[in-house]
């Protein structure tokens, strides 16, 4: 029995401890987070936890945190190692124990949950853009060129790829949408505020099937939208292809069969305190045309001032 009883004992001791040293290095964050001199680096911080919010919103509760485990370990630590005692200390002694154990663990609980939440929420917003979980990819390339995301439904959480520009380099990036059933909804627009005069947008674009548009219009809709086709070559040859000179990186894409790109022209006119206003999409609703294609791509847009009025 007694074997039985030190065995039980061990077990005990040796999960306190697994459970009391973690504690004890939080304990340790969140007195250095407090007491630290300005500018001092600490291994972890509590940003880096996703504990800041709680410090900075309701610092109680680390400070309950603290006073809980401090008592804690320390009625603990003094029953371990005062075995001789009478019968009332060690009554008052277990009863301090007990009391912060418990306003300890529901604490400590909070505190776990707050910080999974947190975590999670920084692991979102590190790869959400306008409100859109997305890869690095996307995220870096559609904020890095000022797009915003108007339509997207049906993407396959798709809305930049790499590997197949009309340069051949891999490693440019292009708006892309995709869907097996051409269900995919994409609409990517940018505003830009110009002098008053006529404008050209000029890209490259590619498509699968027709109904996809490159667009240009104005913030007033004064001169209504104007839209243009992209002409669906597929994934192979293109416009841009055919006109290529032989040797040119451009004609020896994809083995010498080109990626399918085209250039696409769209002009409009924009008058003063107005705002120009182009992209590219697969709305049907926008452009009032079907659409047909199971995929598109459009890159490297340019705006060129083309006359004054």
């Amino acid at each position: 029995m007694k074997k039985c009883l030190k065995v039980v004992s061990a077990i005990v001791i040796a999960v306190g401890l697994m459970m009391a040293v973690p504690m004890v290095l939080l304990a340790a964050e969140i007195i250095g987070a407090r007491v630290a001199p300005e500018g001092m680096v600490l291994p972890f911080t509590l940003k880096r936890l996703g504990l800041d919010v709680i410090e900075a919103n309701t610092p109680q509760l680390f400070t309950t945190y603290l006073i809980s485990l401090f008592v804690t370990l320390s009625a603990a630590v003094y029953l371990v190692a005062n075995r001789q005692m009478e019968k009332l200390e060690r009554i008052i002694s277990w009863a301090v124990f007990a009391v912060a154990l418990c306003v300890l663990l529901p604490t400590t609980r909070v505190i776990l949950v707050e910080n999974a939440k947190a975590l999670m929420e920084k692991e979102q917003n590190r790869n959400t853009f306008m409100g859109i979980q997305m890869d690095d990819v996307s995220k870096a390339y559609l904020s890095k060129n000022g797009w915003t995301l108007v339509k997207h439904e049906n993407c396959y959480d798709t809305y930049v790829r790499k590997g197949e520009h009309y340069s051949g380099n891999p490693e440019v990036g292009y708006l892309d949408a995709w869907n097996p059933n051409g269900q995919q909804i994409y609409q990517a627009e940018k505003r830009q505020p110009v002098e008053p005069g006529v404008y050209r947008i000029v890209c490259a674009a590619r498509a699968e099937g027709a109904g996809v548009y490159i667009y240009a219009t104005t913030t007033s809709k004064k001169y209504g939208v104007k839209l243009v086709e992209v002409p669906h070559y597929g994934n192979t040859e293109g416009e841009i292809w055919e006109n290529a000179l032989d040797g040119s990186a451009e004609k020896d894409a994809n083995m010498g069969n080109g990626f399918g790109w085209s250039k696409v022209v769209v002009t409009i006119k924009v008058d003063e305190n107005d705002t120009l206003v182009y992209g590219v999409t697969s709305d049907s609703k926008f452009t009032g045309k079907p659409f047909r294609s199971q995929w598109f791509s459009a890159a490297d847009f340019e705006v060129e001032r083309v006359a004054s009025e």
